[in-house]
């Protein structure tokens, strides 16, 4: 049985997500540029590709990742990808990621980060070289640096420093410099918040890079997302407007109805849906 969840979302997925599917009617060169190298270390990965879902298990073999791919870690599953702009990423359980350019006022990047859990390393860059991924509310960006960080189905971002320094801004513009241990969020279209030092409960719980399955009510909560509330770090009417579920008024339903009968009617399988097929939507729908 499939389980849904609709989110708030930037327009640009819906364009990230149409060019991966339309992107079978041209050849595949005229479309990617290999991206990266992703080596499945347990259970399964899926990408989808122009169109088309591939499978591979667990193997010392590295697996191509190009531009416009879509990738899912599967259940009890986990990834290592290494990036042509210079990063490592360990992403855990469930986890869904897409490899597409984005650019922003001040940073750009290829990698977005949907949903889950993740660990980036980032080496060997030179001079002004920096790696920035993408959320649903915020950019990461970093030099020479680790983070650990988390992106629920809600698109709501938590990020904390492990070594050197990690930049977090929120759709405000406005970027917090992180250092070691020290932990900032971004919910919904709030600024970034200040850097704090990060409660030992949300270490804890973020030394497990697996996320639960997208489709879960748990999927909308941050790590240690009672902790983070109970110590102020971040808002609980913040968190729930960010979790909001009410149906909208007759007037934005039928707006956004006919939004939806302007779209093509496209066959999406379970990764395709965890980019957005409707403007201003993230559905994330998974097969069981």
């Amino acid at each position: 049985m499939s389980r849904q969840i609709g989110r708030s979302w930037q327009s640009v997925v819906q364009a990230a997500l149409l060019a991966a599917v339309f992107g079978a009617l041209l050849p595949l060169s005229a479309w990617a540029a290999q991206y990266g190298m992703a080596v499945v270390e347990q259970g399964e990965m899926t990408i989808v590709r122009d169109g088309r879902s591939i499978s591979f298990r667990a193997s010392p073999q590295s697996v191509p990742v190009n531009e416009r791919d879509l990738v899912r870690v599967r259940d009890a599953s986990r990834i290592v990808l290494k990036t042509q702009d210079r990063a490592t990423l360990t992403l855990g359980a469930n986890a869904v990621f897409q490899a597409e350019p984005w650019q922003t006022p001040n940073q750009s990047g290829t990698f977005r980060m949907l949903f889950g859990r993740f660990r980036a390393s980032i080496t060997g860059l030179a001079g002004n070289e920096r790696f920035a991924m993408k959320t649903a509310t915020a950019t990461i960006g970093v030099k020479g640096t680790i983070n650990d960080g988390a992106v629920t189905s809600d698109g709501n971002t938590a990020v904390m420093g492990v070594e050197s320094t990690t930049t977090l801004t929120g759709k405000d513009g406005v970027p917090q410099d992180l250092g070691p241990n020290q932990l900032s969020a971004v919910i919904g279209n709030n600024p970034a918040t200040p850097p704090v030092p990060a409660p030992d409960e949300f270490k804890k719980d973020m030394d497990n890079k697996n996320s639960p399955p997208a489709g879960s009510n748990a999927a909308g909560n941050l790590p240690a997302e009672n902790t983070l509330v109970d110590k102020g770090i971040v808002s609980k009417d913040s968190l729930d407007k960010s979790k909001d579920k009410t149906p909208p008024a007759p007037q934005q339903q039928q707006q956004q109805q006919q939004q939806q009968q302007q779209q093509p009617n496209l066959n999406l399988d379970d990764a395709q849906q965890a980019a957005g097929a409707l403007k201003g939507k993230l559905n994330l729908k998974f097969e069981k």
